[in-house]
């Protein structure tokens, strides 16, 4: 299975021709059964890596623009009645793979319907509650230098808190940027439509994952709550975060344990994005982790 996992990697990098590590982490969140948060400029080549997860597991895609005007039923879906009788028209959540742009312009009350489907995996339409399909992962962007300069507001911590990992995605180097231009016409009318019908799915409950590590995992979620640069304390689903991160990257590797490099290598992706910093500290997030990890004793193995 374990090879199965890096023809994945393998066939999301036919379009996606950024980072190979954006790769592996948009792919271990797949197999965790997480959501992912895409941050950095726009062009980079969110919404190919978002089709091309969706077409290489033989799923579904579907992307929503979000706007200050979007409305919960344009994402989940609405109820009608028909001669009496009450039916229920899926949204595009009902894929497996679903794209929000600009998550963060979303009004409210939008932004709140997203709280069910993100930790149930369930959507509720007039009091009729609906599974979705397996695997399902919500792929969302924000623009951060919008956020900075106050051109949008930022994303709640409630759904924030929500996203397994994010991924800030830097433009291509010049090289790839020329195979961007060349294969361009082919990218922009690549649609994510699967190869295959039958969806891939990953059982990582089998991945051992000791004590030791896992003590190791909240000590670390532990001393950046204590950081005095960090305004509001992570919660528990960042110790889960990388908990499940680190058994995906684990199995990646082609292993069924974790080792605190699986910790390490997960640590950026479930975190960055929860850290809220104090205003008075200029210090990034990423900086808050960094220190953890150095000052974090990692478990040692004889």
């Amino acid at each position: 299975m374990a090879a199965s996992a890096r023809e994945l990697i393998k066939a999301v990098s036919k379009y996606f021709l950024g980072d190979t590590s954006t790769i592996e982490i948009a792919v271990a969140t797949l197999m965790a059964g997480g959501h992912l948060l895409l941050l950095g400029p726009v062009g980079g080549g969110k919404t190919t890596l978002a089709k091309a997860l969706a077409r290489a597991i033989g799923g579904t895609f579907a992307r929503v623009q979000m706007t200050n005007e979007t409305l919960p039923s344009d994402i989940l879906g609405y109820a009608v009645y028909v001669q009496g009788e009450l039916r229920v028209v899926r949204g595009p959540i009902f894929n497996n793979v679903v794209l929000i742009d600009e998550i963060n312009r979303g009004p409210p009350r939008t932004l709140s319907a997203l709280i069910e489907p993100m930790q149930e995996r369930t959507v509720t339409i007039e009091g009729v509650t609906l599974r979705l399909p397996t695997p399902h992962m919500i792929i969302a962007t924000m623009n951060v230098s919008e956020i900075t300069a106050g051109a949008t507001s930022p994303l709640p911590l409630a759904i924030q808190d929500r996203f397994t990992a994010s991924i800030y995605i830097e433009y291509v180097d010049p090289n790839r940027e020329v195979e961007v231009v060349k294969l361009s016409d082919y990218l922009e009318s690549f649609d994510g439509k699967p190869q295959n019908t039958s969806t891939l799915s990953f059982d990582l409950k089998k991945v051992f994952v000791s004590d030791d590590i896992i003590k190791y995992i909240v000590q670390i979620v532990e001393h950046i709550r204590r950081d005095e640069r960090v305004a509001v304390p992570l919660s528990p689903r960042a110790s889960i975060a990388i908990h499940r991160l680190a058994r995906a990257l684990a199995f990646l590797e082609g292993r069924d344990y974790v080792i605190p490099d699986d910790v390490k290598k997960a640590a950026h992706p479930a975190l960055d994005h929860r850290i809220v910093l104090k205003p008075e500290y200029e210090d990034e997030p990423r900086k808050v982790v960094d220190d953890a990890l150095r000052e974090v004793e990692p478990p040692t193995y004889i």
